[in-house]
């Protein structure tokens, strides 16, 4: 056993890599694995996400593994860290539990905050192409179902996003056009 607490406290005085993997897992979450989040939403049966040209097989089992990786390390570094930090505890495992549970909390926070920005682009992209395509066919006059304007909106906004991708330009475009 103090074997173990020894490798707890050994691994707790690193207490500052804490930050650095939540630092590296916002900035993992923000450009390479976003589209796991996308790919909900797309379950979800909404028709807005684009699910950029990296997200394919072998590179997106790579990525949801480092993925993986920084999300447990970063909460097993926190629960150590907590542990080391606090002597009094010691020998009391209950600040290990309690050190996961909140690594684990800031950790979800930083994946909601680090995507947010890329779900609402490509949303409010959306809707943008949405609301020019319906007016410009309330201008012309013309009959347009709802089903027949999401139709359009869906190929255009896919189109126009695949289009960026190729380019290499995807986040650049999508900050560009998504004004509402």
């Amino acid at each position: 056993m103090n074997f173990f607490i020894d490798l707890v406290n050994g691994v707790g005085s690193f207490w500052w890599g804490v930050v650095l993997f939540w630092v590296a897992y916002f900035f993992w979450s923000r450009f390479w694995d976003y589209p796991a989040n996308l790919e909900k939403y797309i379950r979800k049966g909404r028709v807005w996400p684009y699910l950029p040209m990296f997200w394919k097989a072998p590179k997106k089992r790579l990525i949801r593994i480092v993925n993986f990786l920084l999300f447990w390390m970063g909460s097993l570094l926190s629960a150590c860290a907590l542990h080391f930090l606090f002597p009094q505890g010691k020998q009391h495992f209950v600040l290990l539990i309690i050190g996961m549970a909140l690594s684990i909390f800031i950790e979800i926070k930083i994946r909601s905050f680090a995507i947010k920005d890329i779900v609402h682009l490509q949303r409010d992209r959306y809707l943008q192409i949405y609301t020019q395509l319906a007016s410009q066919a309330l201008s012309k006059g013309d009959e347009i179902s709802d089903s027949e304007l999401s139709s359009k909106t869906q190929w255009q906004h896919q189109n126009d996003l695949r289009l960026a991708d190729k380019q290499g330009r995807l986040m650049e475009f999508l900050k560009g056009e998504a004004k509402l």
